[in-house]
């Protein structure tokens, strides 16, 4: 089956699913204080040199559930008081607020290997600032989907591809996304997307090749499914696999608090500069 291409709806709506996927982690009640929100930051390059920011604040387990409103919620820890500025070698792009915390900025030559400095400054929640450089883009050598029946009423999206691993040390993260329209904002608080991890260890320089399936059961014939790679740091590779290994669900917080670690200087999340390769699907 053969990637759809020139899906530029699509392309667009990514962005607001994938750094969607990224809001805060509720903070466990301790019955302290409550602590001054702080800034969080996300972030996502699309492919034809735009970047999107997303900024919310930190918020309490108390004040979201699988219950939440997702429109409530995003209004509730949006920042949008921010004057959000990109610096990079050939000067400085001012990002602009489209909404819901959301800012972004188009024709942005990012280079690969350069390093870029985001700085924000919010009325009410002070200033973050972060530096990260522009990873190496990779792309798939080989790559389809297509739907997969497990023999027990489910229906899954089984996914085969493979890419060409470089000489260095590398991190990989692979994200896949269920696209149907009007279920996109029901899914913010629960983003029913994939996410796997990859350390180049055990295949550095040489070809990696999987079929994996699985990350949700209920897909139909002419679904649409977006699939994506990218070369991301070894930090954030980190920050993601806490993240993964510590909970289900935006709304959902167990065990104790975890201490993800952060590029951003007084606040939290993580500025990325890499750039996806972006693949979309439709299942038979």
């Amino acid at each position: 089956m053969k990637p759809v291409r020139m899906l530029l709806p699509l392309i667009l709506l990514l962005p607001l699913v994938w750094v969607a996927g990224c809001l805060p982690d509720p903070l466990a009640v301790t019955g302290l204080p409550a602590l001054k929100p702080q800034i969080v930051v996300s972030s996502q390059i699309i492919p034809d040199q735009s970047l999107v920011i997303l900024l919310t604040k930190t918020f309490g387990a108390l004040d979201a559930s699988g219950d939440s409103d997702p429109q409530a919620l995003l209004e509730q820890i949006a920042v949008s008081d921010a004057t959000v500025i990109v610096t990079g070698p050939d000067g400085n792009y001012t990002l602009h607020s489209v909404g819901l915390g959301l800012y972004g900025g188009v024709a942005i030559p990012f280079e690969e290997g350069k390093s870029y400095e985001l700085h924000v400054t919010s009325e009410t929640l002070g200033e973050v600032s972060a530096v990260t450089t522009v990873k190496r883009k990779v792309s798939f050598e080989t790559i389809s989907a297509n739907l997969y029946y497990n023999g027990y009423d489910d229906t899954l999206a089984q996914v085969t591809y493979s890419f060409r691993d470089s000489a260095e040390r590398n991190w990989y993260m692979l994200n896949t996304q269920p696209i149907r329209l009007g279920e996109i904002q029901d899914n913010l608080l629960d983003p029913r997307s994939f996410t796997r991890l990859l350390d180049d260890t055990t295949f550095n320089g040489s070809n990696f090749a999987e079929t994996f399936r699985g990350f949700r059961d209920d897909y139909r014939s002419g679904d649409t499914l977006a699939v994506s790679l990218a070369n991301i740091s070894e930090d954030y590779y980190t920050f993601m696999k806490l993240r993964l290994d510590n909970r289900y669900t935006v709304s959902q917080f167990i065990s104790e608090p975890v201490n993800y670690p952060s590029n951003v200087n007084g606040g939290k999340g993580f500025f990325n500069l890499y750039v996806p390769d972006v693949r979309f699907f439709i299942l038979h």
